[in-house]
């Protein structure tokens, strides 16, 4: 199904002076949230009490009273502290806290579930696995006349009471967020949007549909730039005329990181700019690569705008959390399955950042008097393609698929 459809990309794309084309492969990944799922119930004749970790307050406590024949406030729901959610905390079943109900409501008395995590891993909801194959053309003064953009992955809301709201002419928003409304100014853009098979419980994580959109993108418009002989950074900043707090976030933080000043021996620079949620973020990303040591990401530095800030250490806070979260993704997030069967079960096979990985992060706040939006998932995005520009800047080597190997990156 055609999400944006502008110009005449197919025609243009013929008669470009450079046409490049390139497949990615972006893995299932779980939330693996510190804590797992787990919720207490007390169901009694004529109320019900939960204490849940959750992001669903009144979808879980509409479940309870369906499941307890009470009334929505009969039911009670304390929400705790949530060791984590990134999206594990919101599924549209409640599934967690009707176990949680349901047992207490047959037993009589109050009953604490927990899952553990092999359950959670096993058990779970997934990012959706997401395919995407690129072409874009420029013309002789390098300039791209054209974008062309199919994303294959499965749906996470078709078929649930949130369809209507995110469903818009078969195409499914959260698919191509990030694509669709890309805001480079290139006259002829398709993006393309083919609803993969159900089969794997797929949900939203962190960032959504931003979390492999950005990789594609950003990677991508940085291969574009380096074909047409441009800096990365001068290549973005002339196509965004239109955009200007992602013009103006990109500059940002392009002066704090000292782009363009040389870089110790051994170390790559990489660069990428989204917006999501309302606020835009760019980050430079310095990397290294050994055969003893591996791929080591030794600097991130980040410029947020999410309009006024209220508190601005909360602000860096959550930008240094979804720069962890992102690179946990990047350097190790895949759920594999065989015979059917996910293999991954706890963090000895689905491994996070650990503390001496952990890069130096400076986190910007850039003046804005402009709208307000989210800080919670917005720098997530940008760290992995960041991460694989600076790995192409390394060694000349693309990265399309995720997490990084070692073999697609040496």
């Amino acid at each position: 199904m055609v999400a944006k459809n502008e110009g005449e990309a197919v025609s243009a794309l013929s008669k470009a002076s450079k046409k490049l084309e390139a497949i990615y492969d972006l893995p299932y990944l779980a939330h693996a949230t510190m804590e797992p799922m787990n919720c207490v119930a007390d169901v009694r004749a004529d109320s019900c009490e939960i204490w849940v970790g959750t992001q669903f307050q009144s979808g879980d406590r509409d479940a309870a009273a369906r499941d307890t024949g009470l009334k929505p406030e009969q039911v009670k729901l304390h929400t705790t502290l949530l060791g984590g959610g990134f999206g594990r905390r919101s599924p549209l079943d409640s599934h967690v806290v009707r176990e949680a109900v349901q047992i207490s409501k047959t037993v009589k008395v109050p009953v604490k579930v927990v899952w553990t995590r092999e359950d959670d891993m096993r058990g779970g909801y997934y990012r959706p696995r997401a395919y995407h194959t690129v072409s874009a053309g420029l013309d002789g003064n390098g300039k791209p006349v054209a974008w062309q953009q199919r994303i294959v992955c499965q749906s996470i809301f078709v078929g649930t009471p949130f369809e209507p709201a995110v469903v818009k002419n078969g195409v499914e928003e959260t698919a191509v967020e990030g694509a669709a409304d890309l805001p480079y100014d290139i006259p002829n853009l398709l993006v393309e949007w083919h609803q993969a098979p159900d089969g794997v419980p797929v949900f939203i994580l962190r960032s959504v549909g931003h979390s492999h959109t950005a990789f594609v993108v950003e990677t991508f418009v940085d291969e574009l730039a380096h074909s047409a002989g441009k800096d990365p950074f001068e290549f973005r900043r002339a196509l965004l005329g239109k955009h200007p707090r992602h013009k103006r976030v990109l500059e940002f933080v392009a002066e704090k990181a000292g782009w363009g000043k040389a870089l110790s021996n051994g170390r790559g620079r990489g660069l990428a700019v989204h917006e999501s949620f309302g606020s835009y973020v760019a980050q430079v990303a310095e990397v290294s690569i050994s055969k003893d040591r591996g791929l080591r990401v030794h600097r991130v530095v980040c410029a947020v705008d999410c309009g006024p800030v209220v508190n601005p250490n909360i602000v860096r806070a959550q930008m240094e959390g979804g720069i962890v979260f992102g690179l946990t993704a990047a350097l190790y997030g895949e759920i594999t399955f065989e015979k059917g069967r996910v293999r991954q079960g706890n963090f000895h096979d689905y491994p996070m950042l650990r503390m001496h990985e952990m890069p130096q992060i400076e986190v910007h706040i850039v003046p804005s008097e402009d709208k307000m939006g989210g800080a919670g998932e917005v720098g997530v995005p940008p760290v992995a393609p960041a991460v694989a520009n600076a790995v192409f800047a390394l060694t000349s080597k693309r990265i399309r698929r995720l997490p990084i190997r070692m073999t697609d990156a040496i």
